[in-house]
């Protein structure tokens, strides 16, 4: 009987239970029909009396098939009505309408035969009305501690570099933003980023490291063993699902900010060769505000769209959006995923499309972010889902083995600094040692996709509960080439992606190479000197003064035996009033006793206010009004209108120019911006405020000298409360 149900189906390996049909079955597919119409009536005469029985695995499978197979009769009907159809009228020289009925014959004809191909679209839709309500389980290993399976990657095989350093990221949990300079160490971060990519080599410099990571690279995809070229381009793809201005957790500024140094002043990478982006979300108002004016080249989310028809997926996915790529992966000569340490859903025993899809976003998952479209991907990562299971399809694994994504990546970086905890939550505080019930405030890096991964998930389910079949993605890119599922991946040739295993457990966290008894995983913990030099916090209390004015540097070190401030000696800790006339920059020292040195840079903008955008004088288009206290703000009525805010500005010549907003409000999503009616921007972005503080936050902008159009759209229904918006110059 188990022979029967395996030829006829794919079942779980932990349970047993029937999770899909057997698509390698060329019986099946032969005897569609006839099954088809089994699987209807059983559909029919099970739920029809008692339509709860959706929910039973049996009609999960039936489902999926029955709807596939009215969808393949109603193909075949549809073809023959309208062959006869176009007959008859071509026969009656009725010839317009007569191609009129057969092209309209031949594109339902053929979308009902879409819908019945291997139970995809049909399928699709019945599933996710079967997973409401389902309860999503949690995760249990079905693979014992120290089995490794697949072959391992990298210079060191298998290895993942970690880094932890409880002092760098300092912030309270209430004040401020997690993002903000004074919450988080600048060169702490750069130290532990430092550390992994050192440790992923046999270099003791960190430029040597980069120049071996981009040799050995090179030296696999077949163009030589060469390091970096100029002008060559480098991706980094960052995770900001929740627009990276709130206390969500994205993407650290301080973290991007350390690779940005790395590639740029260490490996000598030109600013405008590096495009940091999520093309999936337009904010990245945190990481813009910090990083901006120290890399003002670097290019700054997904500018130039998606490229049509370059992912092809190896099963159910058929979309046409789920199969372009982010220009800036697409053009990309390297690829750094840039991932977060973030559990995607929490379990719950009645789920809803809210609670999330799948249990972990790390580098895998991050790639959903350089998709152009998302949604048809979600149904095949439920591995949760009683439909799915262990064994069956995971398009993460597609991404993995593509060779623009996961074939394109240099080197696989997850930022630690604070875990989320669900999709769009906030930090959550780790309580076993080293963290102590504080933030993980680490580095991961690594060189092994399904390694990195395997250490990620290790991590969270050591603190947080995951949901079922977890790992299940990884069973299937280890073995890419004999999978579990049985599905012919399109980088099977590849034969494993990666080694996974899970490590004996969470207290020792030793993986097979760390205990010597296989060739599975090594977790490198990088030994970091508890005594070095640090800055803790170097800011200034604004980064742009317009006209003339002053602001506040304040700084704060750590074993510093030597401490210098634009090269003039001050204390430790301090703060310091300078008269800002130009843009300038600052630059802060420190030296320890071991004649170690770290240093950090800011700048301050100093701006000349040309043209001022009083609110008053916009036409508003939209749901747009002026509210009691003059602010521009949204109503929050809905309107098939784009709410636009319109002015004529005029400036006195051609130049760069910056459009500044003062604002309130708890919204990150950001505005677009349109000039003569051509937008140049999707990402004018904001950063949530704090009660009444109001923020100023500048853009960039080219302007042609007189009289041109601004337009100011905000979608949706609600947004921030613009106090007044103004075109600034910058002196330098």
């Amino acid at each position: 009987m188990e022979k029967i149900k395996k030829w006829f189906f794919k079942t779980c390996p932990k349970s047993g239970r029937i999770v899909g049909v057997n698509q390698k079955n060329v019986m099946l597919k032969i005897f569609f029909p006839l099954f088809g119409l089994a699987a209807l009536v059983w559909f029919l005469i099970r739920v029809i009396p008692k339509p709860n029985r959706i929910d039973y695995p049996c009609q999960q499978v039936a489902a999926p098939i029955a709807f596939s197979f009215l969808a393949f009769i109603g193909s075949t009907l549809t073809g023959f009505t309208t062959w006869k159809k176009f007959r008859a009228l071509w026969h009656s020289h009725r010839f317009c309408m007569g191609m009129g009925v057969l092209l309209t014959g031949i594109l339902l004809t053929g979308s009902l035969y879409v819908m019945s191909v291997d139970n995809m679209v049909l399928g699709q839709v019945i599933r996710k009305q079967i997973d409401n309500d389902t309860d999503m389980g949690e995760f249990i290993p079905i693979d014992k501690p120290n089995t490794p399976m697949g072959t391992a990657r990298g210079i060191h095989p298998g290895r993942v570099a970690w880094a932890h350093d409880a002092k760098a990221a300092a912030w309270d949990g209430k004040h401020g933003l997690y993002s903000d300079a004074d919450n988080n160490s600048q060169t702490r971060v750069e130290d532990m980023l430092e550390g992994v990519i050192l440790a992923l080599t046999n270099q003791s410099a960190i430029g040597d490291a980069w120049d071996e990571l981009f040799r050995t690279f090179n030296q696999r995809k077949g163009k030589g063993t060469v390091g970096y070229q100029k002008g060559e381009k480098i991706a980094i793809k960052i995770n900001l699902n929740d627009n990276g201005g709130s206390n969500i957790i994205d993407a650290t500024p301080q973290s991007v900010c350390s690779l940005l140094y790395q590639l740029v002043e260490v490996v000598g990478v030109p600013q405008n060769c590096i495009t940091v982006y999520d093309a999936q979300r337009r904010g990245i108002s945190a990481v813009y505000t910090y990083v901006e004016s120290l890399y003002p080249d670097v290019v700054y989310q997904n500018w130039g769209g998606f490229v049509p028809n370059v992912i092809h997926y190896s099963s159910e996915i058929t979309d046409e959006g789920a199969m372009s790529l982010a220009r800036a992966a697409y053009e990309a000569d390297y690829m750094i995923n840039m991932a977060l340490l973030k559990r995607h859903s929490e379990p719950t025993k009645r789920w809803r499309d809210s609670a999330g899809q799948t249990g972990i976003t790390a580098t895998g998952k991050n790639q959903f972010g350089s998709v152009g479209k998302v949604p048809p991907l979600h149904y095949s990562i439920r591995d949760w889902s009683s439909f799915r299971g262990m064994g069956t399809y995971n398009c993460i694994v597609d991404l993995m083995a593509h060779e623009r994504i996961g074939g394109n990546t240099l080197v696989y970086i997850v930022d630690g600094m604070y875990v989320n905890p669900k999709h769009n939550g906030k930090a959550f505080r780790f309580k076993r040692a080293p963290f102590n019930n504080g933030w993980t405030s680490s580095f991961f890096a690594s060189n092994d996709q399904v390694a990195i991964e395997s250490v990620v998930l290790d991590f969270i389910y050591s603190e947080l509960p995951l949901p079922a079949n977890s790992d299940n993605f990884l069973h299937e890119a280890a073995n890419i080439g004999n999978p579990p599922s049985g599905i012919l991946y399109k980088g099977r040739d590849q034969q494993s992606l990666g080694v996974h295993e899970h490590w004996n457990n969470p207290d020792d966290r030793l993986y097979s190479r760390n205990l010597g008894t296989g060739e599975g995983i090594e977790l490198y913990r990088v030994p970091l000197k508890a005594n070095r030099a640090a800055i803790e916090t170097f800011y200034a209390d604004r980064s742009v003064v317009v006209g003339k004015g002053e602001v506040v540097l304040y700084w704060n070190t750590s074993n510093g035996q030597k401490v210098l401030l634009n090269g003039k000696e001050v204390a430790g800790k301090g703060n310091l009033i300078v008269a800002v006339k130009r843009t300038s920059s600052f630059e802060l020292l420190v030296e320890d006793a071991d004649g170690k040195v770290v240093k950090q840079r800011l700048v301050v903008r100093n701006m000349d206010e040309v043209k001022d955008c009083p609110v008053r004088d916009a036409k508003l288009e939209g749901t747009f009004l002026i509210n009691d206290q003059g602010q521009l703000a949204l109503s929050g009525e809905r309107s098939k209108e784009r709410n636009v805010a319109t002015w004529n500005i005029q400036v006195p010549k051609k130049g760069k120019y910056y459009l500044g907003a003062t604002y309130t409000g708890t919204d990150p999503a950001p505005a677009f911006v349109y000039l003569n009616g051509e937008k140049v921007t999707e990402n004018f972005g904001f950063l949530v405020t704090v009660g009444n503080q109001p923020r100023d936050y500048y853009f960039p902008i080219e302007l042609e000298k007189g009289t041109s159009t601004l337009q100011f759209e905000i979608q949706g229904r609600r947004g921030n409360r613009i106090h007044r918006l103004f075109i600034v110059k910058e002196r330098n």
